[in-house]
């Protein structure tokens, strides 16, 4: 259904007559400004310029859909993980709206074969995640927040996010010992070796202002690297209770 609402705002891109949106009415919106959905699918490279002088393409939108998808999939997560502390939730979070992840969902949406550019895009994956963006940004302007966010709850989360794949993000331990390390503005460095004559013949050590606190193997880097935090992690947290009881 949503590829039809890209099919449908493509088609009327070439058109001049009322919105060629045959399907929009199936997610509880009929477009009222067509003009920002055109503008959300226009790349720089064909940016045209206003009556007032105004150089015009999607990235004012795309700033604008940045806040807002940050801000409707805050509150959905919220609500969906009730018992999940801020950092599981900002992780989940950052996920769900990483570079990666937007490019993915833009690409599935079909908005790739939608951006309207007078260069060579296909190399710059990222720009098919900020017209998403942008996408969003201009449903937010013509549709208001409560619109936007039904669009969000209704068509894409359920369908463009494994909510099991989700919750598995709270095993990323690098990410979460750096966050760690970030927030407390405490530094903290993963130094990976490759060992060749060694069967996990990848080795990492982690140390926390420049004491190592941990050492693992594995057979890839990133295995050695997810073992030597997990338990850099695990010896924070049992300081951190240690220390609590004195």
């Amino acid at each position: 259904m949503i590829r039809q609402i890209i099919q449908s705002i493509k088609l009327h891109l070439h058109r001049k007559e009322k919105f060629y949106g045959l399907f929009i009415s199936q997610l509880g919106f009929v477009p009222k400004n067509k003009g920002l959905y055109q503008l959300a699918l226009l790349h720089r490279s064909a940016s045209r310029v206003s009556a007032s002088g105004v150089v015009q393409n999607y990235e004012r939108l795309e700033f604008l859909g940045d806040a807002v998808l940050g801000a409707v999939i805050a509150e959905l997560l919220y609500k969906f993980f009730p018992n999940k502390d801020e950092g599981f939730l900002t992780r989940v979070r950052s996920k769900v709206v990483s570079r990666e992840s937007l490019n993915d969902l833009a690409v599935q949406l079909g908005l790739d074969k939608a951006v309207i550019a007078r260069s060579d895009i296909s190399r710059n994956k990222h720009v098919y995640g900020d017209v998403f963006e942008a996408f969003v940004g201009a449903i937010f302007l013509d549709q208001g927040f409560a619109g936007t966010k039904r669009f969000i709850e209704k068509f894409i989360f359920p369908n463009f996010f494994d909510i099991k794949d989700l919750v598995t993000i709270d095993t990323n331990y690098k990410s979460r010992l750096i966050e760690w390390g970030q927030k407390h503005k405490i530094e903290v460095v993963l130094h990976t070796e490759e060992h060749r004559s060694r069967r996990n013949k990848f080795s990492c050590a982690v140390l926390i202002e420049k004491k190592q606190r941990s050492c693992e193997y594995g057979a890839s880097k990133k295995e050695a690297e997810q073992k030597a935090a997990r338990v850099a992690i695990e010896l924070l947290a049992k300081e951190a209770d240690e220390n609590a009881g004195i």
